[in-house]
């Protein structure tokens, strides 16, 4: 059967796939070319067992369900990485031959349920939306929200989803890069810069990430400036995941940065946090940072709670993965979730591409509409063949 599974190719078996009653994800992790693809036999479920107690697989979190987050967890029942298939031990081989049975029929691939215009809803522009935000900062109501906005592009006639998931990987090596199916919930495809957490047997690594900045691609890190706005918003970031860690009495951890990082023609600002897991004494440590940093400040706001209230009463649209979680688990012995940034969600011929903007006190509506605008062309221009 191994044998019969690893003679599918990439595109057959994304093509087969999407649409079909099959969940599955394929990603790329962060400089590395090593990409790998794992395909759920069964249905697809939500789950609140700790990371530890989950099977090796997948998770995709929206961003409403949090504090406890319920992820959705696809299981690894066959994995696919360069041209080697494995089927895991547990798996019933009676499903294998459906699988395979499946790939090899004669028909067309299934279409992808509910259109994305059916699921569109009327809302504020967003420029007004931000004034509005910068009324209740300076009110005191919270010290930064996240807003968001999409934007629905047609898909060309030609449209190849492993095509785009190839250019997506070559042009985002910086990137988490994922295709991610659930049946019922479309398709998503995105390159997020933004790990949430990451642990193996050795470590716990998270990130703080904000600022924006379009630069030419050429330019040398050493040479890019950064406002006083972009800069607090960072430190905001940062003093968000150290406060978290004070809740949990977590002292011994390594600072670094913060640092510029590209991510395709935009930047960031980043300060890495490392915590070397021989010196605590936190066994659940990756679930406990989960619930107390998912969403973070990045995508939601600080105080958590009001900033959360103010973008579920205000934005008018459901984010659902976008801003969530995303990333293998328990995979080669380690877990990597990211923030499920510069993402589309692509369904009948359609993509809705999704973007965001930190507001504070300091932000300038228009500025901010701009920069919404910077990272929604990231993937309409993949879209439409451009180079980056």
């Amino acid at each position: 059967m191994t044998e019969q599974l690893a003679s599918i190719s990439f595109d057959h078996l994304v093509e087969r796939l999407v649409g079909s009653e099959y969940g599955f994800a394929s990603w790329r992790l962060p400089l590395e070319k090593k990409q790998h693809t794992i395909v759920c036999l069964n249905e697809v479920a939500q789950t609140d067992s700790s990371l530890a107690d989950l099977s090796t697989g997948f998770l995709i979190n929206s961003f409403e369900e949090n504090h406890p987050p319920r992820p959705f967890h696809i299981k690894a029942d066959l994995i696919f990485s360069d041209g080697e298939a494995k089927i895991e031990s547990k798996v019933n081989a009676e499903l294998v031959d459906v699988f395979l049975s499946y790939m090899n029929r004669d028909t067309q691939r299934s279409k992808l349920a509910d259109s994305i215009s059916a699921k569109s809803k009327k809302h504020d522009p967003f420029e007004v939306l931000v004034e509005k935000a910068i009324q209740e900062i300076n009110s005191g109501h919270f010290e930064k929200v996240v807003l968001s906005r999409f934007e629905d592009i047609q898909l060309p006639e030609d449209f190849s989803i492993s095509d785009f998931f190839d250019q997506v990987c070559e042009a985002y090596p910086n990137a988490f890069c994922s295709l991610v199916h659930l049946p019922g919930m479309g398709l998503w495809i995105g390159a997020s810069p933004e790990l949430l957490i990451s642990q193996d047997s050795v470590e716990f690594r998270t990130i703080s990430l904000a600022g924006t900045k379009k630069i030419d691609t050429e330019l040398p890190l050493s040479e890019i400036a950064w406002a006083e706005k972009e800069i607090e918003e960072q430190a905001l970031v940062s003093r968000y995941i150290i406060n978290r860690f004070k809740e949990i009495r977590l002292r011994e951890f390594a600072e670094h940065g913060p640092k510029t990082i590209k991510a395709g023609n935009l930047a960031h600002l980043k300060t890495e946090y490392v915590v070397n897991l021989g010196e605590v004494q936190i066994d659940d440590l990756a679930d406990q940072m989960l619930n107390l940093l998912h969403p973070t400040s990045a995508v939601c706001g600080m105080p958590l709670e009001a900033a959360s209230e103010f973008v579920l009463q205000n934005e008018n649209y459901d984010r659902e993965f976008y801003s969530g979680f995303i990333g293998p688990v328990n995979f080669d012995g380690r877990t990597d979730l990211f923030v499920n940034l510069r993402c589309m969600k692509v369904e009948e011929g359609q993509a809705r591409l999704f973007a965001g903007a930190g507001i504070t006190e300091d932000s300038v509506p228009a500025n901010e509409f701009l920069e919404t605008e910077m990272k929604l062309e990231i993937l309409s221009r993949l879209v439409n063949f451009k180079e980056n």
